[in-house]
């Protein structure tokens, strides 16, 4: 079992969990859902650094924390790694995964400005 949490403060109330390869597809538009999601990018509402920092999980665990599940699918991971970042792009995170289709769920406080964000991943791979 793997577990990453980070305070993120970010200008932008958007983050983004997508493969590690240059020519990922991102969401055109995020619409009024709290996830959206492409094959191989999801982006995903947080804070904005003006209301104070979210902090986001990354895990291959069920969520602890209560909340509302928010998003379930699968991103296609080519590279076997996945990314957290934000908009201009800075990287968080980058989290090895097995090469492929990786299931993910992520719960939520609040679907506009989230305190805490919680991502469930198929699987993490140990080094």
């Amino acid at each position: 079992m793997s577990k990453f949490q980070m305070q993120i403060e970010t200008e932008y109330p958007i983050l983004f969990l997508s493969d590690a390869s240059p020519k990922v597809t991102y969401p055109d538009n995020t619409g009024q859902s709290f996830a959206t999601a492409t094959a191989d990018c999801l982006c995903f509402y947080v804070l904005s650094y003006v209301d104070g920092a979210s902090l986001v999980t990354v895990t291959d665990e069920e969520c602890e924390a209560g909340g509302r599940e928010m998003f379930s699918g699968t991103i296609e991971a080519s590279t076997g790694v996945l990314t957290v970042t934000d908009s201009t792009p800075f990287y968080y995170l980058n989290i090895p995964v097995p090469t492929g289709s990786v299931s993910v769920s992520i719960w939520a406080d609040d679907d506009r400005n989230p305190d805490w964000v919680w991502i469930k991943l198929g699987a993490i791979r140990d080094y």
